[in-house]
């Protein structure tokens, strides 16, 4: 019969911290995984509110031209203020016969849609935005 020793303590510790130098590699890893799924979310939610908007904004616009919402100015919606999403906030900005390129028949709209996402931390992070902008032209 050969000796049959077993493992040495070194060499114990020396899979016990190449396992635990693994593991910390794999929780470090669903962390970053979490916040890009949750910056995701808040991208896809934003740019959402923008085209829920621009397509308000469209509708209007073919129902009457005229409507004050529609006049060239800003018009901000603040935190808490949008329907279902109390985390944004919305800007919309519309230029009539933007840069003389076109005639009074049409409006540049740009909707920015800013948000503080959340980080794997649970900490609010900078501010951050989604801009989609869109010419509007007049039915004749």
């Amino acid at each position: 019969m050969r000796g049959d020793r077993g493992f040495t303590l070194g060499e114990v510790l020396v899979a016990v911290s190449i396992l635990l130098i693994g593991l910390a590699a794999v929780v470090t890893g669903f962390q970053y995984a979490s916040s890009g799924i949750a910056l995701g979310n808040g991208e896809t939610t934003a740019t959402f509110l923008a085209e829920q908007r621009l397509e308000q904004l469209k509708a209007l616009a073919l129902k009457d031209w005229t409507h004050t919402q529609l006049n060239a100015g800003t018009t901000t919606e603040g935190y808490g203020s949008i329907a279902g999403a109390a985390l944004y906030r919305r800007v919309t900005s519309i230029a009539d016969a933007p840069g003389g390129t076109c005639t009074a028949r049409c409006k540049l709209v740009r909707v920015t849609v800013l948000y503080r996402p959340v980080t794997g931390r649970g900490q609010m992070d900078q501010e951050r935005q989604v801009d989609v902008v869109t010419m509007l032209v007049a039915r004749t």
